[in-house]
C-alpha cells in the first residue's frame, strides 16, 4: 500500500465530502457498527442516507453478519461505481472490506478508522475477513482500500479502555521495525505524531508485501499467542479487545525470542517494561496459558506443524518465520 494512500486531516467531513466530489460519488454506502453509527456518523454532516448499521464487537465477524451486508448492497442496487465506506474500528473494516472484495467479484471501499487500533494498523494493508468457529479472521481476503481518512476527531468518541488497548499495535510496531517509535513512545510525543509514524510505517511495509510473505509478517510479533488467547475467550463467550491479547502476547513472545538467544535479557526488559507502563494487563496466568496450546496449532500462519513466530532481536529489529514445535513452546 502506497503511504500516499493514506490521507491525514483535521477536519474529516470536508476532506471526505471534497474526495467524494471530485470522484462524483453522490451517495456512498456507509458500514458502521452501532456505536459508530451513534457516535461519529454525525460528525459526517450527513454525507450519505446509504448506511448499513451492525452490531458493535468481534462477535459480530461472523457469516450472518456478513450476509446482511450483501443483502444491503443488493437493496442498495450496489455497483462497481459506487464507493462502500467501513467507518469504525478493526471489526468493521475487516468485514465491511471483505464484504466489498466479494460482491460482484469486488467494489471499490475506503476506511475512515474510528478508533486507535484502526488508524495504526487495522485499517491499513488491505488484509479483510471474517472469524471461523471462534479462529480468529480464518476466513478473508486481500484487498486494498482506494484511501484510509485518519482523523483524531473520532478518538474523542472512543471509551479509555479502547484507546488504552490500541496501544499494543503501536509498541508492537515499534519493538520490532521501528526504533524511532520506540523512543517517541518512551518520551511521550504528542499522539498524532505517533499516529502519524506509525501508520507511515504500516504502509511502508504493505508496499513492500502486500500478500504478506516476507517482511509483512514482522508484524505478526504478539499476534500468534495474542490470537490464540482471543479465540480462547470467544470460545468462553468472553471476548478481549483485541490490543489487550496482543499485548499479552508480545509479554510472551518476548520471552520466548530471550529463551532462543535472540534478544538480549536488558533489551528484553526494556520492551517489557515499555508495554506494561502504556497498557493496563496482566500477564497470562498459568491456568490460561494451559488451555492456549490447541489455539496456537491451529494458527492460519501455521506450516509444516510447526508454530510460526515473529519475534524481536532488538529494539527496532526482527525476525519472522521463526519455526516452532509445540513441545519447544514451555508454557
Amino acid at each position: 500500500m502506497d503511504a500516499a494512500n493514506l490521507i491525514f486531516t483535521d477536519n474529516i467531513a470536508f476532506t471526505l465530502k471534497e474526495w467524494l466530489d471530485v470522484k462524483a460519488v453522490r451517495q456512498p454506502v456507509f458500514i458502521c457498527d452501532k456505536n459508530t453509527h451513534q457516535y461519529c456518523f454525525p460528525l459526517l454532516n450527513s454525507i450519505s442516507d446509504k448506511v448499513i448499521v451492525i452490531p458493535a464487537g468481534e462477535t459480530s465477524k461472523n457469516f450472518q453478519v456478513l450476509e446482511s451486508i450483501l443483502e444491503q448492497f443488493l437493496k442498495f442496487e450496489v455497483n462497481k461505481q459506487d464507493i462502500i465506506i467501513n467507518l469504525g474500528g478493526g471489526v468493521v473494516s475487516d468485514i465491511g472490506g471483505f464484504a466489498a472484495s466479494i460482491y460482484r467479484r469486488g467494489v471499490p471501499f475506503v476506511n475512515v478508522p474510528t478508533t486507535l487500533l484502526g488508524m495504526v494498523d487495522a485499517a491499513i494493508g488491505g488484509k479483510t475477513g471474517i472469524d471461523f468457529k471462534h479462529l480468529k479472521n480464518y476466513i478473508g481476503s486481500f484487498r486494498l482500500p482506494m484511501e484510509v481518512f485518519i482523523s483524531i476527531e473520532f478518538l474523542n468518541t472512543l471509551p479509555s479502555d479502547e484507546q488504552n488497548a490500541a496501544m499494543a499495535e503501536i509498541i508492537k510496531t515499534a519493538c520490532i521495525y521501528d526504533k524511532d517509535l520506540f523512543d517517541m513512545l518512551e518520551n511521550e510525543r504528542p499522539l498524532s505524531e505517533i499516529i502519524h509514524r506509525c501508520a507511515h510505517d504500516k504502509a511502508v511495509i504493505v508496499n513492500q508485501d502486500f500478500e504478506d510473505n516476507g517482511i509483512r509478517q514482522l508484524l505478526n510479533f504478539g499476534h500468534t499467542i495474542g490470537h490464540a488467547y482471543e479465540s480462547l475467550m470467544l470460545e468462553k463467550g468472553t471476548p478481549v479487545l483485541h490490543g489487550y491479547a496482543v499485548a499479552k502476547g508480545m509479554l510472551e513472545e518476548i520471552d520466548i525470542s530471550t529463551e532462543l538467544k535472540l534478544l538480549e535479557s536488558k533489551e528484553a526488559s526494556h520492551m517489557k517494561d515499555l508495554i506494561l507502563s502504556k497498557i493496563r494487563i496482566e500477564p497470562l496466568n498459568e491456568s490460561e496459558k494451559s488451555t492456549l496450546k490447541a489455539f496456537l496449532n491451529a494458527d492460519k500462519k501455521n506450516t509444516d506443524a510447526s508454530i510460526s513466530f515473529s519475534l524481536p532481536t532488538a529494539i527496532g529489529q526482527g525476525r519472522y518465520q521463526i519455526k516452532l514445535k509445540n513441545e519447544q513452546i514451555r508454557f
